[in-house]
């Protein structure tokens, strides 16, 4: 098929960030969410559909929080260092462990080291019991039919415990949204096969946005390179739009001769913006096919993970039930200049590092090939569009990389 490159060229814009997001997103329209049941013990990340409320009370009867005897309070009344008060066994007192079930009459637990055994089956106490002293009631930490967890809750490793406490063994979840990642380009290969084929270029971006997808609450399938071949990139794309839910398509979003991913998209679907006004991540096609979801993705590694970031990590996590994590923010100052693009909102890394009192925020390299960068870097400091960079010791807003900083906690709090 013949491909009008100049034509291709005047299609592309230079939409803000915000808008193309904005713009896609109402593209979309509802995304009808299905749900399954899965087994509390395999609920890890999963979202929850709906509330979940305890079955039972936790703990399920009041129980000793100590090792000792559990007493009848009433009955060591008057006991102290100058009045030692003799019990017996069965009649004043049982013994008992941490955890077992204190029954009436017994009342309180006074604990192994405040006793004095004073003969088989007696004891000697010192000091008065409170009523419920060293007992833990039946139904503290939670109450029959108490909700444990809100709907659309992300499933945390203390949930898990706290939902099969409450007797909660299965939950009923979103499922994932299933994400197609298809790498294409003749020259790509794979990474056991860079040795046998010069020449080809390792691809390892599909591998990057699968780990994403994961992180996101997505089920992602990756497949292997396809080559750059019109009518079977087109066959391909057309039969995973109609059993995925979203589609990103690697590489192929460009100008170039063999550029083919925007051409194919608008003839099986809707282009809703092709060219975002971001460095790196500008050539991103954001279209719909068969309703879905579709994203050209640049092929550079850091373009590839910034339009993850900006546009496919917020769908992705409206579809999952997620709401949309909030980025972290620290202060720092830039020990460099950065010069910037009026046209552009950049996406500079940065390594931000302790400097006395203070953060400083170093830039680091910035082709959008670097993928090494990525991981040396802390963050990222945003440069808006129609702004030409920032001088260096400004004081600086850097969005913290999700999963990737080595930043302290403790850095990330007081300097947020």
């Amino acid at each position: 098929m013949a491909i009008d490159i100049e034509a291709r060229i005047l299609c592309s814009t230079n939409t803000p960030v915000d808008e193309a997001l904005t713009r896609f997103t109402e593209a979309l329209g509802t995304y009808i969410r299905g749900i399954e049941t899965v087994e509390v013990i395999h609920s890890l990340d999963r979202v929850a559909a709906g509330a979940v409320f305890a079955r039972r009370n936790s703990p399920l009867y009041d129980s000793a929080t100590m090792d000792g005897v559990a007493v009848i309070s009433s009955h060591t009344h008057g006991a102290g260092e100058s009045s030692p008060l003799i019990l017996l066994q069965d009649e004043d007192y049982v013994p008992i462990e941490t955890g077992d079930p204190v029954k009436p009459p017994f009342d309180a637990v006074i604990m192994a080291e405040d006793i004095q055994q004073k003969e088989y089956g007696t004891i000697i106490i010192r000091s008065m019991a409170d009523v419920w002293q060293n007992v833990r009631s039946a139904g503290e930490d939670i109450v029959q039919r108490e909700m444990i967890l809100p709907g659309s809750h992300k499933i945390r490793p203390i949930d898990i415990g706290a939902m099969l406490s409450g007797g909660i063994t299965h939950i009923t979840v979103f499922e994932r949204p299933s994400v197609a990642i298809i790498p294409t380009g003749s020259e790509m290969v794979e990474p056991d096969e860079a040795m046998t084929k010069p020449g080809g270029i390792i691809e390892s971006n599909s591998r990057m946005l699968e780990a994403l997808v994961t992180q996101h609450g997505g089920l992602p399938f990756r497949f292997a390179p396809v080559p750059d071949d019109y009518s079977g990139i087109k066959e391909f794309l057309a039969d995973v739009t109609n059993r995925f839910d979203m589609v990103l398509v690697i590489a192929g979003a460009g100008a170039g001769r063999d550029d083919f991913t925007f051409d194919i998209i608008r003839e099986l679907g809707e282009v809703v913006v092709r060219g975002v006004a971001m460095k790196p991540g500008k050539p991103v096609i954001l279209a719909t096919v068969n309703e879905k979801p579709v994203l050209g993705v640049p092929g550079y590694p850091v373009s590839a993970y910034l339009v993850f970031e900006n546009f496919a990590a917020p769908v992705l996590a409206s579809m999952s039930g997620l709401s949309q994590t909030e980025s972290l923010i620290v202060k720092a100052r830039l020990t460099k200049r950065i010069v910037s693009s009026l046209k552009y909102r950049e996406y500079v890394r940065v390594k931000v590092e302790r400097a006395g009192e203070q953060l400083v925020a170093s830039p680091l390299a910035r082709g959008a090939g670097a993928a090494m960068s990525l991981v040396r870097a802390d963050g990222f400091c945003i440069i808006e569009q129609d702004s030409e960079g920032v001088e260096a010791g400004s004081e600086v807003r850097v969005v913290l990389c999700r999963g990737l900083s080595d930043l302290d906690q403790n850095d990330i709090m007081s300097y947020a």
